[in-house]
C-alpha cells in the first residue's frame, strides 16, 4: 500500500470523524502535529518498528502526543503506529489539509519569485491567482534566486511559468529546433 494511497484513506476516514463531531478545525491542527512528529526519522525508526513490543512504542506515542492532541488523533496514531504505519501521518495530514480545502472551495497555490514579495506585491499576485483559479486561494510563497526576474505559479497540477529563467530557456528551445 503506497503512502500516498494509504494517507488518503485515512484522511478520508478522519475527515468523516470530525465532520460528524464538528470538529474539522480541531482535527487539521492534531494531524499537523502528529505529521510534523512523524516528520521525525529518530520517532519513526522507533514507533515502526515492528521488533520493539507494542507496548513500548504505545507509550512513545502517548508520551509525544498525549497531551497536545485528541484523543481521537491519538487513537489514529496508535494505530498507525501498531501497524508499523506510523511514517504514513505526513501524507494523512497532507491528505487531510487537502480534504478540509476541496470542501471550502478553497484551491493551494504557490507562487515562487527570485525575492521576497513585499505585503502590497503579495495582496496584488493573491488576487489575480484567485482570478486565475476561479476561487479563493490559500497561497504559499517561495523564493528561487535562478528565476532571475518574473514568478511562477502552481494551481493545483497546473504550471505557470512567467519567469525570465522560462522565457530564456523557451526561446533557446526554439533557436534549437531553428537550427537542427
Amino acid at each position: 500500500m503506497s503512502r500516498i494511497g494509504a494517507g488518503r484513506r485515512y484522511a478520508e476516514a478522519a475527515f468523516e470523524l470530525a465532520v460528524r463531531g464538528d470538529k474539522v478545525d480541531a482535527w487539521q491542527r492534531d494531524l499537523a502535529l502528529a505529521a510534523a512528529l512523524a516528520g521525525d526519522e529518530g520517532v519513526v525508526r522507533i514507533v515502526d518498528n515492528p521488533a520493539v513490543p507494542f507496548g513500548e512504542r504505545r507509550k512513545v506515542v502517548e508520551q509525544l502526543l498525549g497531551k497536545h492532541v485528541s484523543p481521537q488523533a491519538l487513537n489514529l496514531a496508535l494505530l498507525l503506529a501498531k501497524r508499523s504505519r506510523f511514517g504514513v501521518l505526513p501524507s494523512v495530514s497532507s491528505e487531510y489539509d487537502a480534504k478540509v480545502r476541496q470542501t471550502r472551495g478553497i484551491v493551494a497555490a504557490t507562487v515562487t519569485t527570485p525575492e521576497p514579495l513585499s505585503v502590497a506585491e503579495l495582496a496584488a499576485v493573491r488576487t489575480r491567482v484567485e482570478q486565475l483559479a476561479g476561487a479563493k486561494v490559500e497561497l504559499a510563497t517561495g523564493v528561487d534566486p535562478g528565476l532571475i526576474g518574473g514568478l511562477t505559479i502552481k494551481i493545483g497540477d497546473r504550471l505557470i511559468d512567467a519567469s525570465v529563467r522560462g522565457r530564456l530557456e523557451r526561446l533557446r528551445g526554439r533557436l534549437v529546433q531553428g537550427t537542427t
